[in-house]
C-alpha cells in the first residue's frame, strides 16, 4: 500500500512538473520572439506618436484593399470614419480580394509620413506621389482628423 502511495506521489510530481515547465516555454517563447505589441486600435487614435516606429499588432475591420497595385489596404476600428493605412512594401505579396469585409488582426511597423503630406498622396507607404487617380478611402483618410498622416508598414496579418 505505501509502495503504490509512494509511486503515486512521484507520478504526480512528474506530471505537474512536466505541465510548469511547458507553460513557461511557451510564455517565454511569447516574449522573447519578435512579436509585436497588441494595440486597441482606439489607443492607436488616440496617441499615434506613441507607436512610431514601434512594432505592433493591431485589430479591424477590412474596409478597402486596392485593386490597382494590391498593396494597400485599410481598415477600421469602432469609428468608420477613422482608417488606417496599410502597406505592403515590394517584397511582400499583394493582399488577397478576399480580406474585404473581413476582421483581421495585423502586425507591422507604425510610421509617420514627414510633412504635413497626408496618406493619400503617398504610394506604397513610401513619399512619391500617387497618380491623380486617388481612390474614395485615400481621399477620406487624407481628411479625417487622426491617422492620416500614418502608415503601417505591413509585416503580416491572420483573418479572425
Amino acid at each position: 500500500m505505501i509502495r503504490h502511495l509512494l509511486s503515486l506521489i512521484i507520478i504526480s510530481a512528474i506530471l505537474s512538473s512536466c505541465g510548469n515547465a511547458c507553460n513557461k516555454d511557451a510564455s517565454s517563447n511569447i516574449e522573447q520572439g519578435d512579436h509585436g505589441t497588441k494595440v486597441a486600435f482606439s489607443s492607436l487614435v488616440e496617441n499615434p506618436d506613441n507607436y512610431i516606429d514601434k512594432n505592433i499588432i493591431v485589430e479591424g475591420k477590412v474596409v478597402h484593399v486596392c485593386t490597382h497595385s494590391g498593396k494597400k489596404l485599410f481598415i477600421v476600428g469602432d469609428n468608420p470614419d477613422i482608417r488606417l493605412f496599410i502597406a505592403a512594401g515590394e517584397d511582400m505579396p499583394k493582399f488577397p480580394m478576399e480580406l474585404l469585409g473581413s476582421e483581421v488582426v495585423v502586425e507591422g511597423t507604425i510610421t509617420k509620413i514627414a510633412g504635413s503630406e497626408p496618406v493619400a498622396g503617398t504610394h506604397e507607404g513610401t513619399t512619391g506621389p500617387v497618380s491623380d487617380e486617388n481612390c474614395e478611402t485615400e481621399t477620406s483618410v487624407a481628411g479625417q482628423s487622426a491617422l492620416a498622416n500614418i502608415v503601417m508598414e505591413y509585416k503580416k496579418h491572420s483573418v479572425k
